[in-house]
Order: structure tokens, then sequence, then C-alpha cells
């Protein structure tokens, strides 16, 4: 007799996003985090990786060697800006979180 489990796939989740320094002076980097797990340690899928993906409407975003973080810079508009994480697992489970950074 032959048993087969299948393993269920919990969808990655953001815990927090954070952005520093918060407010920015104009032309400036800000150095974004996004802190995210993914509960299926405890089964089969436990070896699934997390994708992040970050993305905004204004500045530019640099990545760096880890995924989890980039640096933002600040366009020359003092306005507030919206720049989202996404993180996704192989299963197709994903989240989101944003971040308002204001420019002055």
């Amino acid at each position: 007799m032959f048993i087969i489990s299948c393993g269920t796939n919990f969808e990655p989740e953001i815990n927090s996003i954070s952005a520093e320094p918060n407010p920015v002076v104009t032309g400036e980097t800000v150095t974004l985090n996004c802190f995210a797990s993914d509960d299926d340690e405890p089964n089969i899928l436990k070896n699934e990786s997390i994708d992040y993906t970050w993305f905004t409407a204004y500045g530019n975003i640099i990545p760096s060697e880890s995924p989890e973080m980039v640096t933002w810079l600040a366009p020359q508009d003092s306005v507030e800006y919206s720049i989202s994480c996404k993180v996704s697992d192989q299963y197709n489970g994903v989240d989101i979180a944003t971040i308002e950074i204001t420019v002055e």
C-alpha cells in the first residue's frame, strides 16, 4: 500500500516594509526593506523560495544583492510617492505591500 500526501501551499506573507530615511530630500536615496515569510516550513513545500518584485511609477529602483532590499532614487518633485513590494512563491502564492514616502 502506498500513501501519497499532497502538501498544502501557504501563500507568502509580507510582515513589514520599511523605508529609511522617510521623509527624504529630492534627488536623494532611500533604502527599502521588505520582510516576508512563508509558513510552508513544516510541510513538504519547505524548500520553496520567495521572489521579490519592487515597483513604483516614479523615481528609480536600484536593486541590491539581496532581493528583499533595494534603493530608491527620489524624484525632484516634493510630494508623497508609493512604492510596492510583491512577494511570490513558485506555487502562485502572492502578497503585496505598499509604503508611502514623502519627498521634501
